[in-house]
């Protein structure tokens, strides 16, 4: 019997009370002439919120007061409004599966009836697995089509995101030829034809300065084109780079250089800026191109203490509009502990507008959506420390829906396995209005250790298998952002209950029963209800 067919089944056996154990509903016979309760019927058996269902009160006197002797109800599901001799009980999505509840009614004589329920909730919509062509190691079953949807910044305010680590431990290594292997800071640039990742690093190359790199990607499964894009130059590092691409072609860089004893007076970490009309020539020099002093940002209009202070691996560019806006941060090394705003009309001449957020993490990433009517800033950060230190960092991220003053920091993620332990230098993976994941560096032993290479954790609809025994299999990581990867029974063969939530991790949207096979993909497809 189907899930679908067997919930039909208990749910009709509650609204009509018959005394059956199938869990649709229980009847507690009152006393012979007093108050007793019925319901009325749906035309659904299927219990699926948003749901509404009358109860009444037959016998007795009136006026009747309802009540639920345990003092709530589950599901968010509540007595709505009531008459006479009626009452309204509705509810709205939740998460769980089943629960068992109380209503009570009690006449004006002090006459009462109670009458438990058992309700089923289903999700509003419907399920299927379709077996598409692809290649499975022994053992996996892959699910495809579970990437995250529009940005929702209900499921970010409620900070229970289904981040799914991705099963490559990394998902992108350092060369491994060449005297130096470390590479962190990726940045994910969306492209026509998917992705170009920049990332900084030694990258095998002759020495330990950073330099700034690229590769393409159409789907973070495949990697071609690994380049040099920026070479240190003048400097002793370039990295962090922030790139964003105008409708025009160009793209406009923003990276932090290590210049300590390079320009007298001018101490520390400061932001540089590239441009290129095609991806290919920076600043008038097919890449790669060698940074020179002449692109550092050496000021920052109403700012007296940027020449002074130190910022490194916390700076981020955003075209917001007509403008350019640029987020710069004095964390840990500085003791400043701030998010600074500046911008501009004219790169790379920037103005400080004030301060966007205070704290001692570093913003690495800004990105705008609309959703609701209102626009959404989601800023993504991380610290970095200057002395090696045995504490595991946390990623976090603020929203804003100016830009301009953030939000308190929530808890993104921390690392997820041995190997990216220490995290760093967080940016978002983003398709038009969807956050798909978030790349970034790691190693495992100090933030400070030469060995990061990049990792990637995706942001997907929560899939969860149950099978007839009751066992649950969730997946064991994500490969790619569409993907998800599970380990098959040794049977070879999963029969069960296949249960799908939002990206948030708790919102349902569809369970059916069905069988999988090991070794082979599956693409998810979601209908309404």
């Amino acid at each position: 019997m189907t899930m679908r067919a067997m919930a039909s089944i208990c749910f009709a056996g509650l609204l009509t009370l018959l005394e059956s154990g199938c869990g649709g509903g229980t009847h507690t016979a009152p006393p012979p002439a007093a108050v007793s309760i019925s319901t009325t019927s749906l035309a659904d058996g299927m219990v699926t919120f948003p749901y509404s269902q009358t109860i009444l009160a037959t016998g007795g006197v009136a006026p009747f007061v309802w009540s639920v002797p345990s003092g709530s109800l589950p599901h968010n599901v509540t007595l709505a409004s009531s008459s006479v001799s009626s009452v309204a009980l509705s509810g709205s999505p939740d998460t769980a599966q089943t629960a068992t509840f109380t209503i009570q009614v009690k006449d004006s004589k002090n006459q009462n009836a109670a009458q438990a329920y058992t309700i089923n909730i289903a999700p509003t919509g419907f399920v299927q697995l379709q077996a598409v062509p692809g290649q499975v190691p022994a053992g996996v079953v892959e699910i495809q089509g579970v990437a995250a949807g529009p940005f929702n910044p209900n499921y970010w305010q409620g900070n229970t995101l289904n981040w799914v680590p991705d099963v490559r431990i990394p998902m992108f290594a350092a060369l491994t030829t060449g005297p130096w292997q470390n590479i962190y800071a990726p940045w994910a640039l969306e492209q026509s034809t998917g992705w170009r990742m920049f990332y900084g690093g030694w990258d095998g190359t002759a020495t330990s300065n950073d330099r700034i790199y690229s590769v393409s990607t159409p789907d973070f499964l495949s990697f071609n084109n690994r380049t040099l894009v920026i070479d240190h130059g003048d400097f002793l590092h370039v990295n962090n780079a922030n790139v964003t691409q105008l409708p025009d072609g160009s793209m406009h860089m923003i990276c932090t250089t290590g210049i300590d004893n390079v320009i007298p007076g001018v101490a520390n970490s400061k932001v540089a800026y590239f441009s290129s009309p095609d991806g290919i020539t920076w600043n008038g020099t097919p890449e790669p191109y060698p940074a020179r002093i002449s692109d550092l940002i050496t000021a920052i209009a109403n700012d007296p203490n940027y020449p002074g202070w130190d910022f490194n691996g916390g700076n981020v560019l955003l075209r917001d509009g007509n403008a350019w806006v640029l987020y710069y941060s004095v964390g840990i090394y500085g003791g400043i502990d701030k998010v600074f705003r500046a911008t501009s009309s004219s790169l790379p001449s920037f103005s400080k507008a004030g301060v966007a957020l205070n704290t001692p993490h570093y913003s690495n990433d800004v990105k705008k959506f609309p959703a609701g009517g209102r626009n959404w800033y989601v800023m993504a950060l991380y610290i970095e420390r200057v002395t090696p230190d045995p504490t595991p960092p946390v990623f976090t991220f603020s929203l804003s829906n100016d830009g301009i003053t953030f939000g308190p920091e929530q808890n993104l993620f921390a690392g997820a396995f041995a190997a990216d332990k220490f995290i760093q230098t967080p940016s978002f993976v983003t398709t038009g209005n969807s956050v798909l994941g978030v790349l970034y560096g790691a190693n495992p032993t100090d933030l400070l250790a030469a060995t990061s290479q990049i990792f990637t954790r995706w942001l997907q609809k929560k899939i969860v298998f149950t099978d007839v025994s009751g066992t649950s299999y969730v997946p064991e990581g994500g490969y790619g952002p569409d993907r998800q990867w599970f380990q098959a029974p040794a049977s070879g063969t999963l029969q069960g209950t296949i249960w799908v939530y939002a990206e948030d991790g708790i919102t349902p949207l569809a369970s059916a029963s069905m069988d999988v096979v090991g070794e082979k993909s599956y693409q998810l497809v979601l209908g309404g209800g």
